[in-house]
């Protein structure tokens, strides 16, 4: 039998993640748990997994809310290389090929550029809360995921990025855990 106390550690813990949900904060959003799970799936022994090693089948169930950026040196730059189709669908235009520093609300100084260089300088899963600009107003906010990918195990060359809309949650959103919506994972 639980005492009190016990009680509400066990309460506190379930508003914070809730089942199913291998990231805190996001117990809306199984699609980041499970990108997440298949980046760890996938990089085995390796700091960081490989593009190749994420086929097509792997990614399949997560495609239409996957992006992949290719990493641009001398000067540093991000490069829309895949764009899921919901993705796509959503945004204000297609911006397949483009460069961050093509787009003006996403050129540095922007929270976009801050998150994607965050997940390359750290080597390790960004998660974090955007606010959305595209042409759906049925959405105020998105969640995601910047998974940082290497195709010789250790030099970061792309990032591949997992997204979640949040319907109508208005600005400033917190994550549910009460952390700041940019938050590197272990």
């Amino acid at each position: 039998m639980m005492d009190l106390m016990q009680l509400a550690t066990a309460a506190a813990m379930a508003q914070r993640t809730p089942a199913g949900s291998g990231l805190p904060g996001y117990p809306q959003s199984e699609i980041l748990t499970q990108a997440h799970q298949l980046w760890l799936a996938a990089r085995g022994s390796a700091e960081m997994p490989a593009r190749r090693q994420f086929t097509a089948a792997l990614l399949e169930p997560l495609a239409a809310q996957l992006m992949v950026f290719g990493i641009e040196q001398e000067p540093l730059d991000f490069r829309y290389l895949e764009i899921g189709n919901r993705m796509r669908g959503l945004s204000n235009d297609d911006y397949t090929g483009k460069c961050l520093s093509e787009i003006p609300h996403q050129r540095a100084p922007s929270r976009v550029w801050d998150h994607l260089t965050a997940a390359m300088d750290a080597r390790a899963p960004v998660r974090g809360v955007l606010p959305y600009v595209g042409r759906s107003r049925e959405f105020s906010s998105i969640f995601h995921i910047v998974l940082p990918l290497a195709d010789d195990g250790e030099t970061v060359d792309r990032l591949l990025v997992c997204v979640d809309l949040a319907p109508g949650a208005g600005a400033g959103v917190r994550l549910q855990d009460g952390t700041h919506p940019f938050t590197q994972l272990g």
